[in-house]
């Protein structure tokens, strides 16, 4: 990403996670903005990540997220990138 730099995250591991989550992440851009409560998610051999959510609506939408693929894969292969390097 030209203009946008993730400067820091921070993976907390979750021991026996509820549906499948095993760490709980967050992240710093330009040192600027931090998002915080991301989960990380592996089940079926699969892994995703999980933005957080509005919980108290109906709707249950993510406050944040990426609105394009390119963003998305962005963040996703640091975010399992990070996470598989503290958690060897």
């Amino acid at each position: 990403m030209e203009n946008l730099t993730i400067t820091s995250t921070k993976i907390l591991p979750i021991d026996n996670g509820i549906g499948g989550c095993v760490a709980i992440a967050q992240m710093t851009f330009n040192d600027a903005i931090k998002l915080t409560g991301i989960k990380l998610i592996e089940k079926n051999g699969k892994r995703t990540i999980v933005y957080p959510r509005n919980m108290s609506n109906k709707q249950k939408k993510s406050y944040f997220f990426p609105v394009n693929k390119e963003m998305a894969t962005f963040i996703n292969d640091r975010l399992w990138a990070d996470y598989d390097t503290e958690n060897k």
